[in-house]
Parts: C-alpha cells; sequence; structure tokens
C-alpha cells in the first residue's frame, strides 16, 4: 500500500490512434477542476517527447508519462499513480495508455482492481470511438475491434460531424462487438455529452467485467507495421509567426507525403509565452485539437512532434526531417536544439496477463 490512507478514483480511457483521447482528458479535467476536484493525468506512448503530456500539463493538471505501454510496464504505471496520490493527492487520476495498446483491461484494468483496491477506486473501464470511423471496427485491423470488446463504457467521440442517422450506425457498429457494454455519445468540440462521463467517473461505478485477455502475438504484425517519429525544437523567430499556419503547413507536409491510408496519427504542438497551438492528422482529416493566447508569437516558442505512420523508420524518418526543415522556407524561423527519434517498436508481453 502506499500509505496515505486515502481511496483515489481511477479511471483507465484506452482508444485507437486518433479517435480523441487526449482532448477529452484534458476537456474532463477542465470541468472537474471547475467543480473544486484535484485531477491528474497519466500519459502513455511512445518516443522521448510526448505532444499529449504538455498539452495536459498546459490544462494545469500534474501529469507523469510512462513510457511504453502500461500492460507492459505496469510496475512503473503503478510507480507514478503512487507518486501523483503521494505529491497532488488528486480526487480523480485519468490514465490514457497508447493508441495501439492491447489487452488494457486484463493486463492494467484487471489488475490494478484486484491488487490495489485499499489504494484505487476503479472506474468502468473507458474506450473512445471515433464516432466518424466507427463503421472501421469491421474492417481488416484487429486493434480497434478488439479495445472495444474490452470496453465496459464506449465513449463514441466526435457527435458533431454525424447526423442522427449517422450516430445511429455508429452505436449500432460498437453494440455488434460489445454488446454488453453502455455507450455514451459526446462531443469534446461542444461539450455535449461530457456530463454523462462525468458522471461515471464520479460515480461509485467499479470495473466488473472479466474477460481473458487475447494473445498479444496476434497484434504483432499490425504494430509492427507502424513506425514512431517523435521531434523537439526549439522555434527562434525572426519576425511575427502565425502558430495556427505553422502547423497546419506541416500537418499538410505529412498529408501529402504519404497516402492517407498510411497516416494513422500525427499530432503537433506549438507552445509560447504568446501563443499555443495543438493540431491533429488522421488519415487526410486534419483538427484543431487546441488553442492558447494569441495566434501569433514572436517569442521563442516548444515545437513537439509525435508522428505515427505505416512506413519503415528510415521513410518516415527523412520525410519528417525534410517537412520540419522546410518551416523556415515559408516562415520567418530557425529550428535549434532539435532532437528526435525514430523507430519501429516491437510489441511487449505484459506485466501481467488474464488469460492464456
Amino acid at each position: 500500500m502506499s500509505g496515505s490512507g486515502t481511496v483515489t478514483r481511477f479511471a483507465v480511457i484506452g482508444g485507437y490512434l486518433g479517435a480523441g483521447k487526449s482532448t477529452l482528458t484534458v476537456a474532463l479535467a477542465k470541468r472537474l477542476k471547475e467543480k473544486g476536484k484535484n485531477v491528474a493525468i497519466i500519459t502513455n506512448d511512445q518516443g522521448h517527447a510526448l505532444v499529449d503530456t504538455e498539452y495536459a500539463r498546459g490544462s494545469g493538471v500534474d501529469v507523469r508519462e510512462v513510457m511504453g505501454c502500461f500492460c507492459s510496464t505496469f510496475p512503473e504505471f503503478i510507480k507514478s499513480a503512487r507518486s501523483l496520490v503521494q505529491v497532488s493527492k488528486p480526487d480523480v487520476i485519468m490514465a490514457e495508455p497508447i493508441g495501439t495498446s492491447t489487452n488494457i483491461l486484463s493486463s492494467v484494468v484487471d489488475p490494478l482492481r484486484c491488487q490495489y483496491p485499499d489504494e484505487f477506486s476503479v472506474a468502468p473501464f473507458m474506450v473512445v470511438v471515433d464516432g466518424t470511423r466507427a463503421s472501421e471496427l469491421s474492417s481488416d485491423k484487429l486493434i480497434p475491434a478488439h479495445q472495444v470488446k474490452e470496453a465496459e463504457v464506449v465513449l463514441l467521440s466526435k457527435i458533431d460531424l454525424l447526423d442522427e442517422d449517422a450516430l445511429k450506425r455508429a452505436a449500432e457498429s460498437v453494440a455488434a462487438l460489445t454488446p454488453d457494454a453502455v455507450i455514451v455519445p459526446y462531443s469534446s468540440r461542444t461539450g455535449e455529452g461530457l456530463e454523462a462521463v462525468m458522471d461515471i467517473i464520479q460515480s461509485t461505478q467499479l470495473s466488473r467485467k472479466e474477460r481473458a485477455g487475447d494473445d498479444y502475438r496476434l497484434f504483432s504484425a499490425e504494430k509492427e507495421s507502424m513506425s514512431w517519429f517523435s521531434s523537439t525544437a526549439t522555434i527562434v523567430p525572426r519576425d511575427r509567426v502565425d502558430a495556427y499556419g505553422l502547423t497546419t503547413t506541416l500537418l499538410r507536409g505529412v498529408a501529402d507525403a504519404f497516402p492517407s491510408a498510411e497516416v494513422a496519427h500525427v499530432k503537433v504542438t506549438v507552445l509560447s509565452e504568446q501563443a499555443g497551438a495543438k493540431m491533429s492528422l488522421v488519415g487526410d482529416s486534419a483538427q484543431v485539437d487546441g488553442l492558447r493566447g494569441g495566434r501569433y508569437f514572436n517569442d521563442r516558442a516548444r515545437l513537439i512532434l509525435n508522428a505515427r505512420v505505416t512506413a519503415g523508420p528510415q521513410t518516415l524518418g527523412s520525410t519528417m526531417r525534410s517537412i520540419m526543415s522546410s518551416l523556415s522556407d515559408s516562415f520567418p524561423i530557425e529550428l535549434k536544439d532539435v532532437t528526435e527519434s525514430c523507430y519501429s517498436p516491437r510489441p511487449a508481453a505484459p506485466s501481467f496477463f488474464t488469460g492464456l
């Protein structure tokens, strides 16, 4: 036990790349804070610098970062959660697994609720599904459908982009895979449905679903087909820079360089004292995830870029470097202190596993 004597509410919110997990957790954190709750977030991804971590910190909550899937780094995951409890004493911790995570119910939620009941009150496992792509759950990709089958609650996102018939079809696609799950439609952009998600997190409902994990090797080929690129840089302006225009240009470069089917998820954030922007790209569809301050800046800014693309590491790395370096041709900037990592991560075996 952590020795704090308190039981902290814990919500694990999974979902596939680009479904809207980060935007949702930040929106929930802001609303919970408005209600007087102390909130913390655990982010999870590959690479040395995460857009989601910076984005979450920008909402004013304490954030811990775990590299590598929660399922294969469960001891580190628990260490981060206990550290948050001891330092920040949050009322609620929200944890967001990597978008390609599998067996989260059996290898993270189940050991969390079974081994640490005196420390954490674990909410029903929630999985975010992009409402505009719900019909693709029956496609050849195994991971998105697997994630939905594990869910106790499916959060159907981006419903502001759906009409009534499209929303009905999206819900039917989800129900066909997981008929026992509660389906909650919502939009982070308009706020519709967020109170229903808040109600689950603030309730006393506990995760109870039992489902044996699938052999993680089933998903190896799908995971290994993608490479992961992460980069940071300091933007040094020579004149006023359009933060929105810069992030848009960067994403447009990625969309032009790769077929839309190969672009799983690209995230970019630009943050300075004067302005901030976070945008993302899924396929050929870009969206604004958050804006802060003004649109323009002439002070130094931090650029963070994460890209998940179906391509070899060498191809992805060289393409992304070219796109980043070309920014100085379109904007009065110089990129300094550039760091990067690019590789195809190997699927890791879970630390704890229910099944097999």
